[in-house]
């Protein structure tokens, strides 16, 4: 139940306070400022463009050898032996590894259809292909468990060693039994959200190249210092003896943490051929073994009381995150039950195991609760949002729903919302639903270097990562703001071990760690940059600003110096300064909500997607094209949740019959909606991430937008054709 309890959103209160300020207040985040919360355009907007740009996969070395992972066609089997003879044999072949050890009890059986078995290096990808079918490998099938319901039947073989389901503790609060006496009304359903995969654009993979028994690694990860310490601990050798680079990154959204078992093959791979090793995954292996969005289902009964006072919540959930692995989602989500009683248990199934996918269990556990929120509302015929306004947490700087939802309401046009089902002719029905999130987004434990030197040049390295969302403009951003200049003077320095440490772009951390030592670090800088130059003005360090490009005295504008000028007075002495991440420029917690406008054909079943809002908080905004491009993008995201991406598996084999671009469905650019964002800054609350949040209400607002077009309730995602069209013929009365 660990895994639940971490990811509960708040039941009441205002959840964690922003942190209290740092010691020193020459940090604190300027009260004017000429560039945070601007529009500023992406650094490396033009490199991405024109494919200067080098990704993972664009890496090559001199020699460098391409390698093929041996994956199990099982879902589940034991490994009786690997022949590797005739594959070492193949033309072109360096170097073959048993991944898998037939002789070790503990390490002879796959759990999943592809597993890693065995490897190939070879001088060509084709090689490399060719022999991968070389290598024999006898196994022996063992029973497998592909459905959910399959593992949660008394009758199901014993798959896994501690047990198919692993039963979790009771979280319980207040009388649930008076409660319910309380109730005027009571919904029981049942509600679900399926597995997908996480579909980056970049698949996984690396390159490694050994210098003796140091280690170089080209990785396509959202954490280059977690990759180096996985490095290590996989292969036994020192962290000093790793170094990680990601220059750039084609997505992750949480499955990119680490250098996984690819990784470390890639590197064992490389050293026994003794030459640099390149092994990219093909979509297939990444739909199969690079994590998933577990699934989540419940049970509900949920009481409301006639003035709309909701009263008692009971849930039994349940989930699978694949073999072995938990399923956690908060629930309820956000509204207050203060009757409440949930039961959880983990489901495993013999697929490939979960991965935190953006907001991990957020999406699931908001969809499940403002489905049965919108029954609940209906059951007492109140307005869905004063519904929800009733039942809200206190507001706080971190819980602003309740403002939100009435100014999202005014912009949407919520007024011209009809009552569940469309009553126009015809089969086009249209509707617009609600849903609220959460998220923490805060970060610490980063740290940055600063150089100035006499040609003017700032340089600001940090060892993060930019996954796409725009990292490097916010460091110069924030740079730029200190230094008085503008973003494009700024050379930021990332996705290298060698910069100083910084933590994974995971949880939206990134922002509100990277931020806060990027200002101390430059504050620094400009403080030892004007004791250097105060003595040519004939004034006291304190005395001197840096705007518009120049420094000049507080009191007196003219007199001033260059930006370039300034940096002269360093000679051959250059500015090197360090900072460190500190409480009170960041904080946590956010609160969003989103608002959806369908239409559903009810002869063909196809949904539309027609407008999205967003009104969303972020603490204060450090680049808001940058911050509205996360918005968009976890918007898409849900979209494709809630209406196409669906793993699907055949029941009997455990095989996924959809690993591929044609079958596993995603949104195409006619699919996308009109997605306005009104983003609302809260500078007194310093920075917050952004990254998840706007992916989590997305799949509900559309469920029940889809609900108040056809007037009946579709409790599982996806909303396919399929299931529109089943449920209005098992429901065609409102329910």
């Amino acid at each position: 139940m660990a895994d639940v309890k971490q990811q509960q959103a708040p039941q009441g209160g205002r959840g964690q306070q922003p942190q209290p300020p740092p010691a020193d207040p020459k940090y604190h985040w300027p009260a004017s400022r000429a560039l945070i919360g601007t529009p500023a355009r992406r650094l490396d907007g033009p490199d991405k463009v024109t494919g200067r740009a080098r990704y993972t996969y664009d890496i090559t070395r001199p020699g460098m050898l391409y390698g093929r992972i041996v994956r199990s066609p099982y879902p589940h089997a034991r490994i009786v032996s690997i022949d590797l003879s005739a594959a070492q044999r193949a033309p072109g072949v360096k170097a073959a590894i048993a991944w898998r050890e037939p002789a070790d009890a503990k390490r002879n059986v796959v759990m999943y259809q592809g597993d890693e078995v065995a490897a190939i290096a070879a001088d060509t990808e084709e090689h490399a292909v060719d022999a991968a079918r070389l290598v024999k490998v006898q196994y022996e099938q063992m029973p497998h468990l592909t459905l959910v319901e399959q593992a949660m039947s008394p009758d199901a073989p014993a798959v896994f060693e501690t047990g198919n389901v692993r039963q979790g503790q009771a979280q319980e609060a207040g009388d649930l039994a008076a409660g319910f006496q309380q109730a005027a009304h009571v919904v029981e359903q049942t509600y679900g959200t399926h597995v997908i995969t996480h579909v980056c654009l970049e698949t996984h993979g690396a390159v490694c190249e050994w210098e003796g028994d140091r280690l170089t690694a080209w990785v396509s990860t959202q954490g280059i210092s977690a990759a180096r310490e996985g490095f290590a601990r996989g292969l036994n050798i020192p962290e000093a003896n790793v170094r990680v680079i990601t220059q750039y990154m084609g997505g992750g959204f949480g499955s990119k943490m680490a250098p996984d078992a690819q990784g470390l093959i890639c590197a064992r791979l490389a050293r026994e051929a003794k030459a640099p090793v390149k092994l990219m995954l093909d979509r297939k292996e990444e739909h199969l073994a690079t994590g998933n969005r577990p699934s989540a289902a419940a049970r509900v009964k949920a009481g409301v009381a006639a003035d709309g006072t909701l009263t008692a919540f009971d849930a039994e959930s349940w989930g699978t995150g694949g073999a072995g692995a938990a399923a956690g989602f908060p629930l309820p989500y956000i509204y207050q039950f203060p009757n409440r009683r949930r039961t959880h248990k983990d489901v495993y199934i013999n697929t490939g195991q979960q991965r935190p996918m953006r907001a991990p269990g957020h999406p699931q556990g908001s969809f499940i609760t403002e489905v049965l929120m919108e029954e609940l509302a209906d059951r007492v015929k109140m307005d869905p949002i004063e519904f929800r306004i009733k039942n809200l947490p206190p507001e706080g700087p971190n819980a602003m729903w309740r403002a939100y939802l009435r100014r999202g309401a005014a912009a949407f046009g919520w007024d011209k919302r009809h009552a569940t089902g469309d009553p126009a002719p015809g089969p086009i029905k249209t509707g617009i639903g609600v849903a609220i999130n959460t998220w923490g987004g805060g970060g610490r434990g980063s740290q940055a270097h600063c150089d100035i030197s006499s040609d003017g040049v700032v340089v600001v390295k940090i060892g993060t990562q930019d996954l796409g969302t725009g990292t490097r403009t916010m460091i110069a951003v924030v740079a730029g703001e200190t230094f008085g200049l503008p973003p494009s003077a700024i050379r930021p320095e990332i996705g290298d071990t060698m910069f100083p440490i910084s933590g994974a772009s995971g949880g939206s951390t990134t922002a509100a760690g990277v931020c806060p030592a990027v200002r101390i670090a430059t504050v620094n800088a400009l403080d030892a940059l004007k004791e250097r130059v105060a003595p040519a003005l004939g004034v006291e360090p304190a005395a001197l600003l840096a705007s518009n490009g120049r420094l000049h005295v507080k009191d007196d504008p003219s007199k001033a110096m260059s930006w370039a000028e300034a940096c002269k007075q360093l000679g051959t002495q250059p500015i090197s300064v360090d900072g460190q991440w500190q409480p009170g420029l960041s904080s946590v917690t956010t609160s969003g909500v989103q608002f959806a406008d369908v239409s559903v054909d009810v002869e063909t079943g196809i949904v539309k997607v027609k407008r999205v809002l967003a009104v969303q908080d972020c603490g204060l905004i450090v680049s808001r094209l940058t911050a509205e491009s996360q918005v968009y993008g976890g918007i898409i995201g849900s979209l494709n949740f809630a209406l196409y991406e669906d793993r699907v598996l055949d029941r009997n084999t455990g095989q996924m019959v959809n690993p591929n671009m044609e079958w596993y469905l995603l949104a195409g650019m006619s699919d996308v909606p009109q997605i306005d964002v009104i983003l609302v800054d809260q500078p007194e609350r310093g920075v917050i991430g952004i990254g998840e949040p706007p992916t989590v209400s997305t799949a509900a607002a559309i469920a029940n937008a889809v609900r108040n077009a056809i007037g009946v309730t579709v409790r599982s995602l996806p909303l396919t054709p399929q299931k529109i069209l089943e449920t209005l013929a098992q429901q065609p009365q409102r329910s």
